[in-house]
């Protein structure tokens, strides 16, 4: 109760400044198939994140939703201030500047078909020409990165991605383990498909521009706002909800 309280007064403080002053607004983008992170209409955990962290602030975020790809290449061309949800890898360190918070950590697993178990139990035990779907640009951590003995397959989602090794088509996937729950209840293979070992778990950030004018001030101003909502307890209630 005393947790729901504080996160209310919290949003009452937020409105109660909101209506003192013409709040600013920025545009994000938001990548479009993540379930239940970031979803097609423009919702989801990180979204609501983003949006509140920003809120306490005082500045109010639209969001371009969009492919999470086609994003990235906005956001090296300089057409977009910042976009999520970014994991900060080694091999995407110099393309974005990143803040000091990060939005969320997320952990991700390896999952297979029950009719074609894998032959090993952990990450490292992968070397041997295995077929792992991805989906295109997306993180996955330095190690799955630096792994060479394995084919990587990407396609467009995690859905194409669940839907292929059910088919025997792919050796396995990796999802992060909130997708993995939503997909496979609404695909209906809860029962075919399993987790076999678990990845890796990442800092997932909005990734801000290195061309966009002003970008530090917003880099700064997310992590203020962060800092505030997790202090407030509507960060955790946010996370909770999803």
């Amino acid at each position: 109760m005393g947790m729901l309280f504080r996160g209310l007064f919290f949003m009452l403080l937020v409105m109660s400044a909101g209506s003192a002053w013409a709040a600013e607004t920025i545009i994000l983008g938001a990548e479009n198939d993540w379930i239940p992170y970031s979803n097609q209409d423009g919702t989801g955990m990180a979204n609501e994140i983003v949006r509140t962290a920003y809120k306490a602030v005082g500045i109010d975020v639209k969001f371009k939703v969009g492919p999470y790809n086609r994003l990235l290449k906005m956001l090296r061309d300089g057409e977009l201030l910042g976009a999520f949800n970014v994991p900060k890898e080694k091999s995407n360190e110099n393309d974005y500047l990143f803040g000091k918070i990060p939005i969320f950590t997320a952990q991700s697993a390896y999952y297979y078909n029950k009719e074609h178990p894998l032959s090993v139990g952990r990450k490292e035990g992968l070397k041997n020409g295995e077929k792992i779907g991805v989906v295109f640009d997306y993180g996955y951590g330095d190690y799955f990165s630096g792994n060479d003995k394995i084919v990587k397959i990407p396609v467009r989602s995690d859905q194409l991605n669940l839907r292929k090794l059910a088919k025997g088509r792919i050796d396995a996937t990796i999802l992060y383990e909130k997708t993995a729950r939503k997909l496979l209840k609404y695909e209906g293979l809860s029962d075919r498909i399993a987790k076999a070992f678990d990845s890796e778990s990442g800092d997932i950030y909005v990734a801000f521009s290195k061309s966009f004018p002003n970008t530090q001030h917003y880099m700064d101003k997310l992590d203020e706002g962060l800092a505030v909502i997790k202090a407030s307890g509507v960060l955790k209630q946010i996370m909770d909800s999803y």
